[in-house]
């Protein structure tokens, strides 16, 4: 297939019509027009449908708009490498990671610091999302490792298992629950409590925690991150019930961490798609992400959950 027909339907995409398209490629109306009729043509597909003067893509459109993308994004990348050896240069080896903002502060630089020490000639392009941003940027090959919680919700994606943690008790420094060493559902009652949005995996696991014991949560405020969770326990607004490696990130705010005696386990993965070989760079990037991780944890003691008393079974 003609590169040129993959560039005249995205730019149809984004401007709309024939025209716009025509604007956008310097070319004429009728050239655009032929381009798209040999385009359809070509993949026996009607691709948009008019209104008035705009045009409208179709489900079918839609459902092939992101396999386009993806090969006008390796054409560029093959034509950049094409230009740094004519100009008799070595291409740097560049690999593209993709993690949760709430382990940007300091886990991930000191992970990319130790992979850098073994592979000192690799660039690290770093991207930051939530977990769905990161599935959707390793289908679309924008990075080739992500880390996600398991389980990974999207199919392609292949996952090697890193870390499993606990869910922590974060809560401001001089609250008066630090005095114990842990601290169980039970002496929540009638605490304001800071709770990850109720979208979120995490949250569904704590309600459930909650219901078991038939405890309503004096809820404060809701957040979707672990970071302004834990900023707004520093504080003094509440206390917020997160995973232990991204509390853990935060033990420089003026918060105290706790193990919760019940149990609520996250496990965590580095994933990349599965019709991608990893290259070594991200094959050394994995291994020094899990050698991190089990050293971290090592260095912290996490302890291990309480179980609950006899007849309240932990939560699974």
């Amino acid at each position: 297939m003609r590169l040129a027909l993959l560039q005249t339907f995205q730019a149809i995409i984004e401007t709309g019509t024939t025209q716009g398209a025509a604007d956008k490629l310097g070319l004429s109306q009728s050239a655009v027009s032929r381009r798209l009729t040999q385009l359809e043509e070509t993949l026996r597909i009607k691709l948009f449908i008019r209104e008035k003067t705009r045009l409208i893509p179709t489900r079918d459109s839609k459902i092939l708009q992101a396999q386009m993308q993806l090969l006008l994004q390796r054409n560029e990348k093959l034509l950049a490498l094409a230009e740094e050896l004519r100009q008799g240069n070595s291409p740097a080896i560049r690999l593209r990671v993709a993690f949760p903002a709430s382990l940007t502060l300091s886990i991930v630089p000191a992970i990319i610091k130790q992979f850098l020490k073994r592979s000192p000639t690799v660039q690290v392009e770093l991207h930051s999302g939530s977990y769905d941003t990161i599935e959707r940027m390793l289908l679309d090959e924008r990075a080739e490792l992500g880390f996600l919680r398991m389980p990974v919700e999207r199919a392609g994606l292949l996952e090697t298992p890193l870390v499993s943690v606990n869910t922590v008790c974060v809560m401001p420094q001089d609250h008066p629950l630090t005095q114990r060493e842990v601290i169980d559902i039970r002496d929540l009652v009638d605490e304001p409590m800071i709770l990850l949005g109720r979208m979120r995996a995490p949250r569904h696991e704590i309600d459930a925690l909650f219901s078991q014991f038939r405890i309503r949560p004096k809820v404060r405020l809701e957040t979707h991150s672990v970071l302004s969770a834990c900023g707004m326990a520093a504080s003094g607004l509440g206390i917020t019930l997160v995973n232990e490696l991204m509390a853990r990130d935060y033990a420089h705010m003026p918060v105290a961490v706790r193990p919760l005696s019940q149990k609520i386990t996250h496990s965590f993965a580095m994933a990349h798609p599965t019709d991608l070989p990893l290259g070594e760079a991200a094959s050394i990037f994995m291994e020094t992400t899990a050698e991190f991780l089990r050293t971290h944890f090592r260095q912290f003691g996490s302890p291990p959950a309480i179980p609950v008393s006899d007849g309240e079974a932990a939560l699974p």
